[in-house]
């Protein structure tokens, strides 16, 4: 259920303002305004809020009116001061009256934003059903703001946790999966109800991929599927995908022979966990980049309407260094070249196209 918010100021402009980015938030926050202490009274009267934002200077009563008023009538939410000339005294006084808190304004949207997430996750908890919020942009915004906390998620009998630590997915749990693929399949549900929790202390870390990457792979995945999927579908066991291991490893080793010095890393890892299959120097964070960096792009190319990438793409880096990216499937294959050592005909006319036959003889299995 959505949390209700009063939000009081004389600031007409300002206010609207603060209802409209909350509204963003949609499941969330289900937000009311007064423009005077008269009118917040009357609004407290015929609905239950639970949290009352107030500035304290207004015309005629103040904030701390209000706040009297509420604690007289036992109001049963929690309140919080806004005002431009925050002291030790007029805070006092807020904890006094049983509020929790005083925000010292100016202030952007997107700090109130998290400030009033955050009052709700460590006060009253905050909780909605995923299918009437936009769970990414709650998600993203706790990435963004490096939270540790905890993202509960019910549907029907199942139980499942995504547990951030300072904005990163560090582990999770789902049924009997547990980590990565207990976090894969969470981010694919579009139903079921969340809420967020307080994070516990011995939360084993066994996750690395970054969440943008993990994120991105989820909306992938239900962009190519926009139907549906029923729970015994998402938590069914996935088709096996086959891989011929040796095949690749040869791979590898043919194309060192053919780049020599000019190759100064490559690996080949799945798009969607960063598991590394094969590689020389292997490096896992540049596999989880590499991910990230192809199906951003691909997702940026249909949007805008392009084809997506072919079987190959190139980023030309400082220092005379090059990568190169050969898409296959649900499969990567990276390379970090040295140009000055590496012969650029050879690279695109041989070693390549040498490398695109072994790994589709490869993936066949």
């Amino acid at each position: 259920m959505a949390k209700k918010l009063l939000l009081v100021d004389d600031e007409k402009v300002f206010l609207e303002g603060l209802q409209e980015g909350l509204a963003k938030q949609e499941g969330i926050f289900e937000t009311d305004i007064a423009f005077s202490v008269d009118e917040a009274i009357r609004k407290c009267k015929k609905n239950r809020y639970n949290l009352v934002v107030s500035d304290i200077r207004m015309p005629g009563k103040s904030g701390l009116d209000l706040f009297v008023h509420l604690r007289k009538k036992k109001f049963k939410g929690d309140f919080i001061a806004m005002t431009a000339y925050g002291t030790v005294e007029v805070l006092n006084r807020i904890r006094q009256l049983g509020g929790l808190d005083i925000i010292i304004k100016p202030f952007n949207l997107e700090w109130f934003t998290q400030k009033i997430l955050d009052f709700f996750v460590e006060k009253q908890g905050l909780s909605g059903n995923i299918d009437s919020i936009d769970i990414t942009s709650l998600l993203q915004m706790i990435n963004l703001e490096r939270k540790t906390l905890a993202v509960r998620i019910d549907i029907n009998d199942h139980t499942g946790h995504i547990f951030f630590k300072k904005g990163e997915i560090i582990n999770a749990e789902f049924g009997e999966l547990t980590g990565l693929k207990a976090a894969q399949k969470l981010l694919k549900l579009n139903q079921g109800r969340f809420s967020l929790e307080p994070a516990a202390a011995d939360v084993e870390h066994s996750i690395d991929m970054p969440f943008m990457v993990l994120l991105m792979n989820a909306m992938k995945e239900i962009d190519e599927n926009p139907i549906q999927l029923s729970l015994d579908e998402i938590m069914g066991d996935e088709k096996e995908k086959t891989m011929n291991v040796r095949l690749l490893e040869k791979a590898v080793d043919v194309l060192k022979e053919d780049m020599g010095e000019g190759l100064l890393a490559t690996d080949i890892f799945g798009a969607h966990d960063g598991q590394s299959l094969a590689g020389w120097n292997s490096n896992p964070k540049a596999c989880a980049l590499m991910g990230e960096i192809t199906l951003s792009n691909n997702k940026a190319l249909k949007g805008a309407g392009f084809p997506p990438l072919g079987r190959y793409f190139i980023l030309d880096l400082v220092d005379d260094k090059m990568v190169v990216v050969i898409t296959m499937g649900d499969f990567l294959w990276g390379m970090l070249v040295d140009t000055n050592k590496a012969k650029l005909g050879l690279l695109l006319n041989i070693a390549i196209p040498k490398a695109i036959d072994t790994f589709e003889e490869a993936i066949a299995g």
